[in-house]
């Protein structure tokens, strides 16, 4: 009966366990999910913005701000020969028209 007992209380706590580790994996799988939405409706409202505005006649600086998102306060810097706006890479030809957009991600 004791050796039951006992049993039972280890069988109790390993499952106790293995749903707490269950709950926190589950929690992280949909903080780092919202995460990845939020990037992703974040670069398409750029794209969509800068497809707006991109005519063959835009310049580097009329692309670059239709890519500028008001709730993203990060600057513009460059690397890799692309400007990173928000979740957006841009690459220009040398007279500053857009070349290509790439997402962050890549």
């Amino acid at each position: 009966m004791k050796s039951a007992l006992v049993m039972l209380t280890l069988l109790l706590l390993a499952t106790n366990g293995f749903w707490l580790y269950h709950t926190f994996d589950t929690g992280i799988t949909i903080t780092h999910q919202d995460v990845s939405h939020r990037d992703t409706k974040e670069a398409l409202a750029q794209a969509l913005k800068i497809i707006k505005a991109s005519e063959p006649t835009a310049s580097r600086e009329e692309v670059m701000e239709a890519a500028q998102i008001p709730s993203n306060s990060t600057e513009a810097f460059e690397k890799d020969g692309y400007v990173w706006i928000g979740r957006l890479g841009l690459r220009f030809s040398e007279d500053g028209k857009l070349l290509e957009a790439v997402p962050a991600w890549n």
